[in-house]
């Protein structure tokens, strides 16, 4: 049996997107998400933010940069990656992302609204260059 590494995911964009380039060319786009649980503990509404970093690619990158902006409603379906470095000082760091497959653009504003109709999927045949 294989391994299954799959994040789906919904919530708000934190910030605008941060679109840049690799050297050899190839679009990099990287997003923060919010997404909030929600219960009732005694009959008081409780919420509990987690926030999400999220990386696009390629033509994916390209075309959602410009909608993902700060306060938009955003469903993301990828894969778990961990980046790993060293500080400067010797200190390891590490940090989980979401490498984003499959995104769907929901409704604007309040959340009222029909949902947009756009979603990009990643070219599955493109390498991810590091």
């Amino acid at each position: 049996m294989s391994d299954l590494n799959r994040w789906v995911g919904s919530g708000r964009v934190t910030r605008d997107t941060e679109l840049r380039y690799t050297p050899n060319g190839t679009a990099v786009a990287d997003v923060g998400i919010c997404s909030n649980r929600v219960w009732s503990k005694d009959g008081v509404k409780q919420e509990e933010p987690t926030f999400v970093d999220v990386t696009l690619w390629g033509k994916q990158a390209e075309t959602l940069a410009q909608y993902l902006t700060k306060g938009a409603f955003v469903m993301v379906e990828g894969r778990l990656q961990l980046d790993t470095w060293e500080t400067d000082e010797g200190v390891k760091r590490s940090k989980l992302r979401v490498v984003a497959e499959r995104v769907n653009l929901g409704p604007r504003g309040n959340g009222g609204g029909k949902p947009q109709k756009a979603t990009i999927e990643e070219e599955s045949s493109q390498e991810v260059p590091f």
